[in-house]
C-alpha cells in the first residue's frame, strides 16, 4: 500500500488568506519594475540602468518563490532582504532617476504580509542601506542623491502603512474564520477516509497492527496502548491482562520500572496522545528504543484521528438514534393510536356483532402494534450509560420483564477496566436484538441473560426456553446484524438450540474460556 506525506508538526498549512496576499505582493513588484523600466525608458537612461534593472528583476522572482513555497509561515527575513539588496543597488548604479520606483515596494510588500511593525523596520532598514551605500561612495553629490531616494522612501512607508492596516482587517477576518473552515476541514477528511477505506479508522484494529509492530520491532512479548480520553486519564485500546499494573508502569521513573518493561509515548504535534507498555524484552537499548519510538511516530497520528473519529462517529450515531425514536414517538405512533380511537368508535356505534367482533380485533392489533413501536424507540434511546455493559443489561432486562411478561434471570459479572465505548454499544445492541427476538417470536417463558468481562476478555449468552428454530428468515435481518456487529469488535457470534428447548445466542471474544462458576463474582438476580 502506497501512503502519501503526512504533514509533520512543524510543517506550515497554507491557507486562502496566504495564497491571496502572495498573489498581492507579487502583483506589487511586477507593477514596481514595469513602472521602474517605463521611466527609464521616458527618462532616456534604460541602457544605463539595465544591469541594476536585471538585478532587481532576479531578487523579485527569487523573492516571489520563496514566498511562494512559504505562503503559510511569517517569514520576515524576505522583506528584510529585499530592503537591503534594492536601494543598495539602486543607489551604488546611481540608477535612482530611472529605477526609483522599486524602492518603494519593499515596504508595500511588509505591509501586505506582516503588517505594521515590519513595515516601519523595513523602512528603517532601507534608510540604513541606503545611507550605508552612499556613505562608502563619496563621489558625486550625496544630498542630491539622498533626495532622490527620499521622495520613493516614503511613498513606500505611506503605502506599506496603508496596506498593513488593510491586511490586518482582512488577517483578523481570517482569524475569525479559521476554527469554522479547520472543522468543516476536518470532518470532509473524516468523509473522505471514510468513504474511500482506504485508511481504517477502526481505533481497535489500528491498536492491534500498531501492537504487532511493535513487537516486532522489539521483540517483546506484549504490547498494550493506552490513549489520552476525555472520561479517565489513560484508557487502553487493547486490553489484555494486568491492565492496572502496566498502567502503573507509565508513571513511574524508568530505573524503578519492571526488567523487561518499557513505555513508549505516542507523540502528536502539541502533546503525548498515549504510550505503548511494551513487556517481555530481554534487554532494552538505546537502538531498540529508537526502533520503537519510529514505530509509534508512525502510528501515532493515524490512532489519534481514529480515536477522534469513533467519538464523532458515537455522537452522530447516538444523536441519529434519538430523533428517528422522537420521530417515531411524534410520527407514526400517534397516528397508529388516532386510528385506535376510529376503531373504538366504529365498536360503540355498530349493530352488528361481527363488525364489533373485527373491530375489537383490530383494536387488540393495534394495541401490539404501539407496544411494539414504544419498545423501539426505548431500544433507540437505551445507551451504555456509565461505561458498564451490566447495568445497562439490568434496566433493559427489567423493562423487558415489566412490558413481556417474561421470567428474566440475570447473571452479570464484570470486573476490571470497563469496556471500549465502542465494544461496550455493540455488546448492549446485540443483548437487545436477541432478546427481542426471544419476546417478539420465541413465545417463551423465561429467559436467562448472562455477560461476563474483565476487561480483555467477554462473553454475553441470552438463552430461552420458547420454540427454538432460531433460523435465518428471508428479509430479516437480525442474526446477519448481530454477525457484523461481532465481526466489528473482533468477537464470535454462535447460535445454537438449548438442551431443554429454546435457543441460546452466545457472544464472545475469541480468547474467552468457559469454564465453571465463571460467574461467581457476578451479580446474580431474577427479574418477573
Amino acid at each position: 500500500m502506497t501512503w502519501s506525506r503526512v504533514r509533520q508538526p512543524g510543517d506550515a498549512a497554507p491557507t486562502r488568506s496566504a495564497v491571496n496576499a502572495w498573489r498581492t505582493t507579487t502583483a506589487v513588484r511586477v507593477f514596481a519594475v514595469a513602472l521602474a523600466t517605463g521611466a527609464a525608458i521616458s527618462d532616456g537612461v534604460l541602457v544605463g540602468s539595465a544591469p541594476a534593472l536585471v538585478v532587481i528583476l532576479l531578487v523579485t522572482l527569487v523573492m516571489s518563490l520563496l514566498e511562494w513555497k512559504s505562503r503559510g509561515q511569517p517569514t520576515h527575513w524576505y522583506a528584510v532582504a529585499e530592503a537591503v539588496v534594492v536601494p543598495t543597488v539602486i543607489v551604488a548604479t546611481d540608477s535612482t532617476v530611472g529605477l526609483g520606483a522599486c524602492l518603494a515596494f519593499p515596504a508595500v510588500v511588509a505591509g501586505v504580509r506582516h503588517g505594521l511593525v515590519t513595515t516601519l523596520n523595513v523602512t528603517l532598514i532601507a534608510g540604513l542601506a541606503t545611507a550605508a551605500t552612499l556613505a562608502t561612495d563619496p563621489s558625486g553629490d550625496v544630498a542630491e542623491r539622498a533626495t532622490g531616494v527620499l521622495p520613493w522612501l516614503t511613498i513606500g512607508l505611506g503605502v506599506g502603512l496603508l496596506a498593513s492596516w488593510q491586511s490586518r482587517g482582512n488577517r483578523d477576518l481570517a482569524a475569525r474564520e479559521a476554527p469554522y473552515a479547520a472543522a468543516h476541514h476536518l470532518m470532509a477528511r473524516f468523509h473522505q477516509l471514510a468513504a474511500s477505506g482506504t485508511v481504517g479508522l477502526d481505533s481497535a484494529s489500528l491498536a492491534t497492527e500498531l501492537e504487532t509492530a511493535m513487537l516486532r520491532a522489539t521483540a517483546g512479548a506484549r504490547c498494550t496502548v493506552f490513549v489520552v480520553d476525555q472520561d479517565q486519564p489513560l484508557r487502553a485500546i487493547n486490553p489484555g491482562g494486568d491492565v492496572d499494573r502496566l498502567l502503573h508502569e507509565i508513571h513511574l521513573p524508568e530505573a524503578e520500572r519492571t526488567p523487561g518493561a518499557a513505555v513508549v509515548p505516542l507523540r502528536g504535534s502539541q502533546q503525548v496522545l498515549g504510550y505503548c507498555v511494551v513487556v517481555g524484552v530481554p534487554r532494552w537499548t538505546e537502538e531498540l528504543d529508537g526502533r520503537a519510538r519510529e514505530v509509534a511516530d508512525e502510528f501515532a497520528l493515524r490512532l489519534d484521528t481514529a480515536v477522534l473519529f469513533e467519538d464523532v462517529r458515537t455522537l452522530a450515531t447516538s444523536e441519529e438514534r434519538n430523533r428517528i425514536a422522537r420521530d417515531m414517538h411524534d410520527g407514526v405512533a400517534q397516528e397508529i393510536v388516532g386510528l385506535g380511537y376510529i376503531v373504538d368508535e366504529i365498536e360503540s356505534i355498530s349493530d352488528q356483532e361481527l363488525t364489533r367482533e373485527l373491530a375489537s380485533t383490530l383494536r387488540a392489533e393495534i394495541t401490539r402494534l404501539v407496544s411494539e413501536i414504544r419498545f423501539s424507540i426505548f431500544d433507540l434511546r437505551h445507551e451504555v450509560t456509565d461505561g458498564r455493559v451490566s447495568s445497562s443489561l439490568a434496566d433493559y432486562a427489567r423493562e423487558v420483564s415489566h412490558t413481556s411478561g417474561l421470567q428474566v434471570h440475570l447473571s452479570l459479572a464484570e470486573s476490571g477496566p470497563p469496556l471500549t465505548p465502542r465494544t461496550a454499544t455493540e455488546v448492549l445492541r446485540v443483548a437487545q436484538e436477541a432478546i427481542g427476538n426471544v419476546r417478539k417470536h420465541a413465545r417463551a417463558n423465561n429467559l436467562w441473560v448472562t455477560f461476563d468481562s474483565d476487561g480483555d476478555t467477554l462473553r454475553l449468552e441470552v438463552a430461552d426456553d420458547g420454540v427454538g428454530n432460531a433460523e435465518p428468515r428471508e428479509h430479516h435481518w437480525g442474526l446477519q446484524t448481530m454477525r457484523e456487529r461481532a465481526e466489528g469488535v473482533g468477537a464470535r457470534l454462535e447460535v445454537t438450540p438449548r438442551d431443554d428447548g429454546g435457543t441460546v445466542v452466545c457472544l464472545r471474544s475469541p480468547s474467552t474460556v468457559t469454564s465453571e462458576g465463571e460467574t461467581a463474582h457476578g451479580h446474580h438476580c431474577a427479574t418477573g
